[in-house]
């Protein structure tokens, strides 16, 4: 109920009454909110409410297994399509900076680079 005093974080989109929350606010903030785990953990870059905001068509594919080109002496390698609201650290930079143009792209087996932003012509079904 109590509409008005609604707070939704753009992070993770968890909502809760500016009376409820610790500490209380007096009113709703002008600019975004993030709840105390989003600022915790970092996850104030506005990459969740930009991953919600893609196509479907886009959302779709996260987690879907498939062969990615990861470079000239690796070939076609098995990754999976991932979801970027799922990242943290350079992976989350890497996925903001990318977001809506490239897939995040998680190379199974690797450990030296196990994640990359590749185009629809570098995966394949």
């Amino acid at each position: 109920d109590d509409h008005a005093h609604l707070l939704l974080c753009e992070g993770c989109g968890r909502y809760t009454h500016t009376y409820c929350n610790l500490p209380p606010l007096r009113h709703v903030p002008e600019h975004d909110w993030y709840c105390d785990a989003c600022r915790s953990t970092g996850r104030t870059d506005g990459l969740d409410a930009a991953v919600r905001a893609l196509p479907p068509a886009v959302r779709a594919r996260f987690a879907e297994v498939c062969f990615a080109q990861g470079g000239s002496s690796f070939g076609w390698w098995p990754a999976v399509i991932y979801d970027p609201a799922l990242t943290v650290g350079s992976a989350r930079r890497l996925a903001l900076k990318h977001l809506g143009r490239r897939h995040l792209v998680y190379f199974f087996g690797c450990r030296d680079a196990p994640f990359a932003v590749l185009a629809d012509a570098k995966l394949m079904r």
